[in-house]
């Protein structure tokens, strides 16, 4: 692969191209998530990677606030527009580029359907990233479909695993493995079991 997929363009063709807001696939898997997450409330979350918004508006309801961002524009718009009303603040940059917000240390990051659109560099600066930026007690859910997308980097196999080894590698601690019929969740926490 020679470059990241051209995200505008996707969703400039179609508002919702990977149809997050229709398909069982995305419901159910939005569902998994919730039911994953191991606490019922988090001051604050981080969603680097977030789409149409579908998860994101999700999150703030068990958030206190939720910075969310897309490397495309057309994205984050509609995600600001799904999220108006709620304790979720958008913007448009891409990873490894950090939160514009001082200070922010989130006990919560999701890395949904992102990590294997990005090459060996970005991958490997988002991992430092998060890890620098997370909050002492913070829950990491990557979340990606079990299949290999033809413009992505790596299989959502092969992007879990070895997100989820470079976190254990810097002293997080996996907590939950599911292995899905169609898609693939793990959440590592920082510090040891």
């Amino acid at each position: 692969m020679s470059g990241p997929p051209d995200f505008d363009a996707y969703y400039r063709a179609d508002p919702d191209p990977w149809d997050v807001g229709g398909s069982f696939y995305e419901q159910r898997k939005r569902g998994v998530v919730l039911a994953g997450l191991r606490r019922a409330r988090y001051a604050s979350a981080w969603d680097p990677a977030c789409g149409t918004g579908h998860l994101t508006a999700d999150l703030a309801a068990r958030c206190d606030r939720v910075v969310a961002s897309d490397a495309s524009a057309t994205a984050a718009a509609l995600a600001a527009e799904r999220c108006s009303g709620l304790p979720v603040a958008v913007g448009h940059r891409a990873l490894p580029d950090p939160p514009d917000e001082d200070g922010f240390a989130p006990d919560l990051v999701l890395l949904s359907e992102v990590f294997y659109y990005l090459s060996d560099p970005v991958r490997a600066a988002t991992v430092a990233l998060v890890d620098r930026l997370a909050a002492p007690a913070a829950e990491l859910v990557a979340v990606h479909w079990d299949g290999a997308p033809d413009d992505a980097w790596l299989s959502g196999r092969g992007a879990q695993t070895e997100l989820v080894a470079q976190l254990v590698a810097r002293g997080w601690t996996q907590r939950i493995h599911h292995d899905d019929e169609e898609f693939l969740l793990d959440t590592v926490t920082r510090g040891a079991a």
